[in-house]
């Protein structure tokens, strides 16, 4: 296969880079990396949350400038995306607009868990640490210029992720003021942020014990940990608690000046490189891991990595998607959903869904939707039995599910709403929600699927213990092996085929054999 020439445009809160990769079967190799200093963030999170004109000009003949570099690289393919700062602001649209006029970039707003997820693939391309340490239990901490995720896997699998609004030039804007009044920044930054992570540990992490902290994004940070040029392979890059805790009394305390001058930066970037030192000390003490592994990559790599996965040029080691899938079951556990049930349920639901491939049409990464969708179809309860369908919705809306876009996450919403609620048409369904007709009959099909599996399984009793499904012209035939009386189900499952055949335009027909 020939090496595509794939170039990485990334709009952050505190810089705009342009990444050129050659990719092939042998990997991923970074040939040029421009980085232009744009604070976008100190106009996106000031009051105003708008970002000037003179800021955007700057930006669209950067843009123009990076289109130009391209051009003399031969670029294959493309992506540009933007993240925080843009995310944030409420002039982002019109911004978007000037980009794709001035410069041809068609830049994509990524939401945060699509962030998030990119660059923790990045991390995943250095295969050789990542599938080792995630079999313990270890945290990847993500610093950017407007917040912090935190991440924790254990056992190989994605435990939990949640957003932290601390980010280093987000603290450095907010205690601008205070720093005026008090000479003591670390202490006015421990005081900011040490309740959150205290709170996340109590939280999310209980009978997890941390072994390794991964430090990403900050890639500026990185190269001050590790100036020596023995540090030049990424994988090398790990240090003990101890090393960095002796690293960090060296710069702790230090005037702006003399960590601009000891590292070799500007002014702007040690206004930076001080709250994002301190957020990860913060960590650190918090964690208290074994070792500390700090790759520098850069989100422009995980966009070139899941280009290389989705174009089958890398095949991937490390299942995503499955990430996903158990991150969702733990946010599920969390809001005391049976999974006996819905692991009953997830079982009818894909059968029902791979024999009705013929109507719908959809593929993967629906499936991977819908399994996510009956996972967290029933948090509603969790608050209350009243409006279960309300306050699945709104429980679903306000929890990050890495790796899905907002979009996303609101069809899976609405597909939970509509679990208990009556089906809105399409015309009163547009006055609130962001959805277009293809993704208003995706929100359908699944609910139709998820009111069919949960009407199968009406008692909770997962008398289902095999399933199978054919689509035969006007009737979807369903034969389940069930392993005790299955009169409550089939007298109460009427609604449910009809919306179902209302929906796909053919009738479920259901037969049982009892097999105990």
């Amino acid at each position: 296969m020939a090496v595509k020439i794939y170039a990485a445009v990334d709009i952050g809160t505190y810089d705009v880079t342009l990444e050129i990769f050659e990719i092939s079967p042998k990997g991923i190799h970074s040939v040029d990396r421009i980085r232009h200093r744009l604070e976008l963030g100190k106009e996106a999170f000031s009051a105003s949350r708008k970002i000037g004109p003179e800021m955007v000009d700057e930006l669209c003949q950067v843009l123009m400038d990076f289109r130009r570099i391209m051009k003399s690289y031969h670029v294959d393919v493309y992506r540009a995306i933007a993240t925080t700062a843009l995310r944030e602001a409420k002039n982002s649209l019109f911004i978007l607009g000037k980009i794709r006029h001035t410069s041809g970039f068609d830049v994509q707003i990524l939401s945060n868990s699509e962030q998030r997820f990119l660059s923790y693939k990045a991390i995943a391309s250095i295969e050789s640490n990542f599938e080792e340490m995630i079999r313990h239990g270890t945290a990847i901490i993500d610093v950017g210029g407007g917040s912090s995720q935190i991440s924790v896997f254990d056992h190989s699998e994605l435990i939990c992720t949640q957003n932290l609004q601390m980010g280093s030039l987000r603290i450095r804007e907010r205690l601008m003021t205070a720093t005026t009044e008090s000479s003591d920044y670390e202490k006015l930054v421990d005081q900011l942020i040490s309740y959150n992570l205290r709170n996340f540990k109590a939280m999310y992490l209980k009978d997890h014990q941390i072994e390794n902290l991964i430090f990403s994004g900050a890639d500026f940070f990185t190269g001050m940990l590790f100036r020596d040029p023995r540090h030049r392979d990424r994988a090398t890059r790990i240090l003990t608690r101890e090393d960095f805790t002796r690293w960090y009394l060296k710069v702790e305390r230090k005037s702006l000046q003399d960590i601009a001058i000891q590292n070799n930066v500007s002014m702007e970037s040690a206004s930076l490189l001080r709250p994002t030192s301190i957020i990860y000390a913060r960590i650190v003490d918090l964690l208290n891991p074994v070792q500390i592994w700090a790759p520098g990559t850069h989100l422009s790599r995980g966009l070139a990595y899941e280009y290389a996965e989705t174009n089958g040029i890398l095949k991937a080691r490390h299942d995503f998607a499955n990430d996903i899938v158990t991150c969702t079951k733990n946010i599920a556990r969390r809001y005391g959903v049976s999974l006996p049930h819905i692991n009953n349920m997830e079982l009818t639901a894909l059968s029902v869904f791979q024999a009705t491939e013929p109507l719908h049409g959809l593929g993967g990464r629906q499936k991977l939707m819908l399994r996510v969708a009956v996972m967290l179809h029933d948090v509603g309860k969790y608050i209350s039995y009243n409006n279960i369908g309300e306050n699945t919705y709104n429980i679903i809306m306000s929890n990050e599910i890495i790796g899905l876009t907002h979009l996303e996450r609101e069809i899976i919403a609405l597909a939970g709403r509509y679990m208990t609620e009556e089906f809105d048409d399409y015309e009163d369904l547009v006055e609130h929600s962001s959805l277009n007709r293809e993704d208003y009959l995706i929100v359908a099909e699944f609910t139709a699927i998820m009111r069919l599996a949960n009407g199968l399984d009406r008692s909770h009793m997962q008398k289902i213990t095999g399933i199978s499904t054919e689509l035969k012209k006007k009737k979807l035939a369903i034969n389940l092996e069930v392993n005790s009386d299955y009169v409550l189900e089939n007298s109460l499952i009427g609604s449910e085929t009809d919306f179902f055949e209302e929906v796909f335009g053919v009738r479920p027909v259901i037969r049982t054999r009892r097999t105990l």
